[in-house]
């Protein structure tokens, strides 16, 4: 009867939220698609997914079913496409190695997808079933270390500074999950605390894939720094939207449904800076932060004080600095249409021109 009932809710409620038509925020992944396409990565990226789907090949057939059952659910594959485009940008040749270890990367982020579900008790992954729910908690937890072991079996036969680039990015992925895990249901979380969260979690892996395109290109270190920090800034600003579409998101466009960072317990750049702004949200956070059992209905009207607050928009305002920030560091790097890609991949990202 309850679940009827949220449904109901859920249905007399759907709209288009004012805030993702003012800002024009597009559908990512036919954003991506299109973006692959328009560079010619089609053919990388379908290298990349065969060549995921022969690492996930198991004889215990549970562990290739739960890896399947993330890796075709999609997902916007920006850690390979960034890879192929710094080495493409750099006059890289050896497309081969990074296509190998753009798919161990892709491996290593879809098992953290496993595991973060498992943490924040999700229900729903990219319009699906999350994984343990789908096939059982220790099949769901086996398959996540099968994963990241099948990616270290790629990634270990590269040179020692390119493993110690993928090694570092899992040591930040790690420390920014148990940073979140441990600030569950925190509503007095601040903003330099998010910041090393998403740093660690999303910026930095996405750093990693783009240092690593740049490095199997054999440049030298300067260029590689720069691709570090482009990834990073724009790492930052793709989570920083990521979290703003749980607020003003199309549910259908998610996989999921808007406001489930807030009912895991999560605290997000939108939810810190309306609470700084408005007492009412505030005051009212603690009761809704990490509750499951909050209806559709109060969802929507905790979502909408967040809007009408100005977090969304602050949010916004800070998701632009950081692109631009990235953007900078591409002004060393020789002119090519692959540079002039990775300038408009903010654009794609916050869906602005900056």
């Amino acid at each position: 009867m309850q679940r009827e009932t949220e449904e109901s809710e859920a249905r007399e409620l759907e709209s288009v939220p004012e805030d993702r038509v003012k800002y024009g925020f597009p559908d990512m992944s036919a954003c991506m698609s299109q973006w692959a396409s328009e560079l010619g990565l089609e053919e990388e990226l379908a290298s990349v997914e065969r060549r995921m789907r022969e690492l996930i090949n198991s004889s215990q057939k549970i562990l290739t079913d739960v890896a399947l059952h993330v890796v075709d659910s999609g997902g916007k594959r920006l850690r390979p496409s960034l890879a192929i485009l710094a080495h493409r940008s750099l006059m890289g040749e050896d497309i081969d190695s990074v296509i190998d270890i753009s798919a161990a990367i892709e491996l290593i982020h879809s098992a953290t997808l496993i595991h973060d579900d498992i943490n924040d008790g999700a229900e729903m992954r990219r319009g699906k079933r999350a994984a343990y729910r789908q096939f059982g908690l220790h099949e769901a937890i086996v398959a996540g270390d099968f994963m990241f072991a099948m990616a270290f079996c790629v990634g270990g036969k590269y040179e020692a500074d390119i493993v110690d680039l993928v090694a570092e990015s899992c040591r930040s992925l790690a420390e920014g999950e148990i940073m979140q895990y441990m600030n569950r249901n925190n509503s007095d979380l601040s903003v330099e605390e998010y910041m090393k969260i998403i740093r660690g979690k999303t910026a930095h892996p996405i750093k990693t894939s783009a240092q690593v395109g740049a490095r199997l290109a054999e440049r030298n270190g300067d260029q590689i720094k720069a691709f570090g920090g482009y990834g990073m800034n724009i790492g930052i600003a793709f989570q920083i939207v990521d979290d703003i579409l749980d607020i003003v998101g199309d549910e259908k466009s998610l996989g999921k449904r808007t406001g489930s960072d807030i009912r895991e317990g999560n605290m997000t750049l939108p939810v810190i800076l309306a609470a700084e702004n408005d007492p009412d949200v505030a005051r009212r956070l603690p009761g809704v932060l990490g509750n499951r059992d909050i209806g559709a209905r109060q969802t929507a009207e905790f979502l909408a004080m967040i809007r009408e607050s100005g977090g969304v928009d602050a949010a916004y305002d800070a998701s632009h600095r950081y692109a631009e920030a990235g953007l900078e560091y591409l002004d060393g790097i020789q002119d090519s249409i692959f540079k002039n890609k990775l300038a408009e991949l903010p654009k794609l990202i916050i869906g602005r021109s900056i």
